[in-house]
């Protein structure tokens, strides 16, 4: 279907009918005409700045659901970003918690061995102790059995030298 043609205002102005016997009054049939065209005028630049409008709205509208699509896609992203960010977080703090107990697992390790050697030490050293205490003690018994038969006799040496001191120095006088 074809859409019907459309009258310009010149054409309204401008139309002239016929006269007949008993017909319309031309002079009110011209003022109406007049009237018309110029309510037709009104309307069609009316319409005309409603099309303008309407594509300055629709062009508009268009920035507003690009802009629209460009925000969801910056959520998108941004929650993206977020997301990897906390999982990241996590990963890391998971890593630090993971090194933390490898060191302290180290440490004690460490300080039990540390532990282990001191005592070893110190096992050392008191078997070393009682190695030279029973030593000692043997080189003393040794020495009292060797110095008793002197004991025995020491009364008659002192007796037989008249002019020794027993106090003093290695057995010289003064």
């Amino acid at each position: 279907m074809s859409e019907p043609r459309r009258l310009t205002v010149l054409e309204i102005e401008t139309k002239k009918f016929r006269k007949r016997l008993r017909g319309y009054d031309p002079t009110a049939v011209d003022a109406f005409l007049q009237e018309v065209a110029a309510h037709y005028e009104e309307v069609i630049t009316e319409n005309h700045r409603m099309r303008e409008e309407l594509i300055g709205l629709r062009q508009e509208a268009e920035r507003y659901k690009a802009m629209e699509d460009a925000l969801k896609e910056s959520l998108v992203l941004a929650q993206r970003s977020a997301d990897e960010t906390r999982s990241n977080a996590h990963k890391e703090a998971e890593l630090i918690v993971r090194e933390a107990q490898l060191k302290a697992e180290q440490i004690m390790r460490e300080a039990e061995e540390r532990a282990r050697r001191l005592l070893t030490e110190t096992e050392a050293i008191e078997a070393r102790k009682r190695a030279a205490v029973l030593e000692l003690r043997a080189l003393l018994l040794t020495h009292l059995q060797a110095l008793e038969p002197l004991a025995e006799n020491l009364p008659h040496a002192l007796a037989a030298t008249p002019c020794a001191d027993p106090t003093a120095e290695n057995g010289v006088e003064v």
